[in-house]
């Protein structure tokens, strides 16, 4: 009965260490995502005038 119980326990640290590492994958790709966007969106920022302009709190007037 005693294996058993062992035998349990060690296949649940063993799920366990598989879940912990998948989720560490998982927030690792996550991360990377959010940097490759943050540096797409620098980059469209310093690419000089062009359409990229800072409009926060400014009226805009368009005539067609």
């Amino acid at each position: 009965m005693s294996l058993d119980v062992t035998s349990s326990t060690m296949g649940a640290a063993i799920g366990l260490r598989q879940a912990q590492g998948q989720f560490d994958f998982g927030v690792k790709a996550l991360s990377q995502a959010a940097q490759q966007q943050e540096q797409t969106v620098a980059t469209l920022l310093q690419a000089g005038g062009g359409n990229v302009t800072e409009t926060r709190g400014q009226n805009i007037n368009l005539v067609v």
